[in-house]
């Protein structure tokens, strides 16, 4: 695929990622997320969740943190 340079200004952004939002909205209503990611995304999901939930994580303050 070629590169091809792309400016568009902040009020067409705006509607660009409104559209996006709009599209993602009704998609959500129609398809289930078991048909639109692996079951390896979808149960790595779910652990992130669940630590979330429980507060399992460690916050991470810089790139250094994050890297080890």
């Amino acid at each position: 695929m070629k590169n091809i340079p792309l400016e568009i200004s902040e009020e067409e952004l705006r509607e660009v990622t409104k559209a996006y939002k709009t599209l993602q909205n009704f998609l959500e209503k129609i398809v289930s997320p078991n048909q639109l990611y692996t079951d390896e995304f979808l149960e790595g999901l779910h652990e992130a969740q669940a630590e979330v939930k429980d507060k399992n994580f460690v916050e991470v303050k810089s790139f250094a943190d994050f890297v080890q």
